[in-house]
Parts: structure tokens; C-alpha cells; sequence
């Protein structure tokens, strides 16, 4: 029998015959995995809840119009007329210390001449858990006011002291909701729900009541006592 290559025939069959099986093998093993990588199922949870403020922010500017040789006593007017307007939420309840007082600022007005006299203005603003009282308040605060004080601005804003809680159950609603939703989806083809592979939650939008108001970068609006939460979860599913 001759030789090729210094190896023999029966050599050389045998080095093709293992290269054949390593080469099953290999493939074997990569279209065992191919079969066998899992499935995944994604999907969107939401969650909702209403709820109602437990707190509520008045912020309220007042000013008085002086003319331009009355500056001087101008501040001292607001300044009074500032007092008399705590003293006035101090007997309606309010404690003294709830109400915070800004600078004063002086604005000036103009005629056809130059200056002809002075906004002077001040601004406060108290937190209180009695909303119904202060709502009463500013609804009507012309009792609080002193003759001649103009009210520039007047504002209620309402917020809740527990929404860190809020915010954690409506994720783990919105979290189970986004599993019931890929169950029902992989028992349409006959497959189950595995654990679960990532979650994502969206941002908080936090409205008034039957809102459709939606940001990107979230919502709280405090302009309503009673209001809405709503978040999204986005989960990742493994198929069983």
C-alpha cells in the first residue's frame, strides 16, 4: 500500500472521520442552543389612583400706591398694613408661625411727566393642614384686608404628605399589572410567564381628576385639591 504525504490512506480517513464529528458536534451544539435561547415578552403595566391633597400653600401679594415724595412712609404703611393682615389669619386660626413674609419690593409708575409714584408690594405665604378653613379665606379674604391695600396676586396650591407611599404602590400595581398583561399574551400560544427580566418605570403624571394631560418628564399639578396619579411600568418577561 503507498503512502501520500508520508501519512497512509487509512490515516487520513480516519483525521477526515474525526474532523466530521468534531464538526457535528459543534453545529449539534449551536442549534441546541439556537432552539433552546428563551423567548421574551414585552409590555407596558399602568397603574391609577385618586387621591386628595392634605395640605394646602396660599401665597398672596399685597401692595399699597404711594406717590414719589411718599416712599419712606410707604414702607412703613405696608409694613403695617402686612401685620394687620397675620393678625387677621392668626384670628382666623392660622398660627403665627405658619406665615412666612417676603422682601418688600417697590415698583415705580410712570406718567407722561417721569415717575409719578410707587407700587409697594409684599408678599406671604403660610402651609396649613386645614384647608377648608384657608380656603375660605382666600376665596374671601376681603376681611383681612385694610382700606386702601390693593391684593396683587392671590394663589392656593394643594399637596399630599404621603405620596412617597402613593408612589410605591401604584409601582408595584402597575408591576403586576404588566405581568397579567404578558400572561395573557403568552397563554394565547399556549406558553407561560417566567420570571420577570427588567422593569422600567416612566414618570409620575399627577393631575386634576379625569385629566389627559401627559409630559415626558412628568406632571404635578397643584392646583386641585382632589387628584389623579398615574404611572407606567415597562417590563421584560421571560417565556417558560
Amino acid at each position: 500500500m503507498t503512502e501520500t504525504n508520508g501519512r497512509s490512506p487509512a490515516g487520513a480517513a480516519g483525521i477526515v472521520a474525526l474532523a466530521l464529528v468534531a464538526s457535528s458536534v459543534i453545529l449539534g451544539g449551536f442549534f441546541y442552543q439556537a432552539r433552546h435561547a428563551h423567548a421574551t415578552i414585552q409590555v407596558v403595566g399602568m397603574a391609577s389612583q385618586p387621591f386628595e391633597a392634605d395640605q394646602v400653600k396660599w401665597s398672596l401679594a399685597v401692595g399699597r400706591t404711594v406717590p414719589v415724595s411718599g416712599l419712606s412712609d410707604g414702607y412703613v404703611r405696608i409694613n403695617r398694613d402686612v401685620e394687620s393682615v397675620v393678625a387677621g389669619l392668626v384670628s382666623a386660626g392660622v398660627p403665627r408661625d405658619a406665615v412666612v413674609r417676603q422682601p418688600v419690593t417697590t415698583n415705580p409708575m410712570y406718567g407722561s411727566d417721569g415717575i409719578r409714584g410707587y407700587q409697594v408690594n409684599q408678599t406671604l405665604y403660610l402651609v396649613s393642614e386645614d384647608l377648608d378653613a384657608v380656603e375660605s379665606l382666600a376665596l374671601d379674604p376681603s376681611g383681612l384686608l385694610p382700606q386702601g391695600l390693593l391684593l396683587q396676586d392671590s394663589r392656593l396650591q394643594y399637596f399630599y404628605s404621603g405620596l412617597a407611599e402613593v408612589k410605591r404602590t401604584l409601582l408595584a400595581r402597575a408591576t403586576e399589572d404588566a405581568r397579567m398583561r404578558a400572561e395573557e399574551i403568552a397563554s394565547a400560544t399556549g406558553e407561560g410567564i417566567a420570571a420577570i427580566e427588567s422593569a422600567r418605570a416612566g414618570v409620575f403624571q399627577i393631575t386634576e381628576p379625569f385629566s389627559t394631560d401627559v409630559a415626558s418628564y412628568g406632571i404635578y399639578d397643584t392646583s386641585s385639591r382632589e387628584k389623579e396619579i398615574r404611572v407606567t411600568v415597562h417590563a421584560v418577561f421571560r417565556i417558560d
